[in-house]
């Protein structure tokens, strides 16, 4: 199977229902029904702003803090990440807000993608100061960051 093919592949989630039907008092048919969603890359926002860049090849990162944000007031924030051909044995992205409170953003061991690996993450948050935090094993990579923080309202 050429590459490409196996690339394809790997970037669609399939499910697979059985449905069993009755035909008569003693027919039974299993209908098997296969679901397949391709996994696009997020779509960022013009206005979304480039946090990190993280080269995963060339050290361990222990909850290394990536950036940090202080809300004045509750807001939607949204968080993009972008990490193609990635391969580590251990992958954390999280938010760690008041009071030391851990929001999971992305948590793999054995993680890998392909050339449109990425996702995004949002959230409504309180106010206060929250921090980004990465941690990972070295591997194959590069990891950006893009958060969207709306602006304060001015009444």
């Amino acid at each position: 199977m050429p590459t490409n093919s196996i690339r394809q592949l790997l970037t669609r989630a399939q499910t697979q229902y059985f449905v069993p039907l009755t035909l008569g008092p003693f027919i039974l048919v299993l209908l098997t029904v296969s679901c397949q969603i391709d996994q696009a890359q997020p779509t960022l926002p013009p206005d979304g702003q480039l946090l990190a860049e993280v080269d995963l090849s060339t050290r361990s990162h222990d909850a290394e803090i990536l950036g940090e944000i202080v809300l004045a007031e509750t807001a939607v924030v949204s968080i993009f990440y972008n990490l193609p051909n990635a391969d580590t044995p251990y992958f954390d992205l999280s938010l760690i807000g008041p009071e030391d409170e851990n929001r999971v953003i992305l948590h793999s061991e054995g993680y890998r993608t392909d050339e449109s690996g990425g996702g995004s993450w949002e959230q409504n948050l309180q106010p206060g100061t929250y921090r980004l935090a990465l941690t990972a094993n070295p591997g194959s990579g590069v990891l950006s960051v893009y958060w969207e923080i709306p602006e304060p309202s001015r009444e």
